[in-house]
């Protein structure tokens, strides 16, 4: 698929209930290196009716919408279409705890400019706000590098780090599918999955740096465990939830059976190695337990509520 020139980038996140948050993400896109002769606008949508991220968004210069139709698609959606309504050719997308490097922005234009490439995914790592047990650093859940390599095709990615044309949305009417993911995760893999089968190509660049601000409603093992189960069900659903192939339902459900019983047995010997290993092999456990129910259960779980308590 042909690609376009970039003229006008529209850099936007959406935002729910944390201003605070909000509020460090937006003095890194201040800090930013901008490439030249290229017009950029900052885009925040607030999905709190009450509008709670104004005063942040202003302060910042964004340009400012409210989605009040509650679900992570439906705030998503929102980014899309207001930055099409802007005018822009080229949006540069991340999450509202994401740091961005100063050379974040160049970097994807440079990349997106010097390869055969119509979306440019980079790599989002951790990075806490202050000094947490190693118990909690360290634990599986919050990454520390990829493997992906550099100039890798991918058959989808994630918004927490991403820059595309906008023809994707504009000409090709491609959105987040806000039935089916309102209040789930997993919808971005869903969109970027169905721009490729369109025939767009994502590339990984390593350089493009976004670090996940972690703070301490999340640096605890409640929010660490329930992340696992989550994220299991999430899995176990979006992958068999509609599936028909009855035979082959079953075949997932027992094979995850089946490795469920042994993570659990594992659990007790993991305590010899410590509260690291233990609370890896639980939250393994939990995903594996998230895995089973969310295809056997075969409805969704509100993200919102579940994990963030919104």
């Amino acid at each position: 698929m042909n690609k376009t020139e970039i003229e006008y980038i529209v850099v936007a996140c959406c935002t729910c209930l944390r201003p605070e948050t909000l509020r460090k993400s937006l003095k890194t896109y201040k800090s930013l290196i901008k490439p030249e002769h290229i017009k950029i606008d900052l885009l925040v949508v607030d999905n709190d009716k009450e509008a709670s991220a104004y005063d942040v968004a202003s302060e910042f210069g964004a340009v400012y919408f409210v989605e009040e139709n509650r679900g992570i698609a439906n705030a998503r959606n929102r980014v899309l279409k207001e930055a099409v309504n802007l005018g822009a050719t080229h949006i540069a997308m991340f999450d509202d705890d994401g740091l961005l490097d100063e050379n974040w922005l160049l970097n994807h234009v440079e990349f997106y400019k010097n390869n055969e490439v119509n979306v440019v995914s980079g790599p989002q790592y951790v990075h806490f706000d202050k000094e947490y047990p190693k118990y909690i650093q360290e634990n599986n859940i919050f990454k520390t590098g990829t493997t992906k390599k550099n100039g890798q095709i991918l058959k989808s990615c994630a918004t927490n780090n991403v820059f595309m044309q906008l023809d994707i949305v504009k000409d090709h009417k491609i959105l987040f599918n806000s039935e089916k993911y309102v209040f789930m995760g997993g919808e971005d893999g869903d969109f970027f999955s169905r721009v490729t089968d369109a025939g767009f190509t994502i590339r990984f660049n390593k350089n493009s740096i976004v670090k996940e601000l972690i703070e301490e409603n999340r640096a605890n093992i409640k929010w660490i465990l329930d992340r696992y189960y989550y994220n299991g069900y999430s899995g176990g659903y979006l992958k068999f939830g509609d599936c028909k192939d009855k035979f082959k339902k079953f075949k997932y459900l027992f094979k995850t059976a089946v490795v469920f019983g042994f993570d659990y047995a594992m659990l007790f010997p993991s305590m010899i190695f410590g509260k690291k290993a233990y609370y890896n092999m639980l939250g393994m456990t939990l995903k594996t337990k998230g895995k089973l129910e969310g295809a056997y259960f075969a409805k969704p779980l509100n993200y919102y509520e579940k994990i963030n308590g919104k």
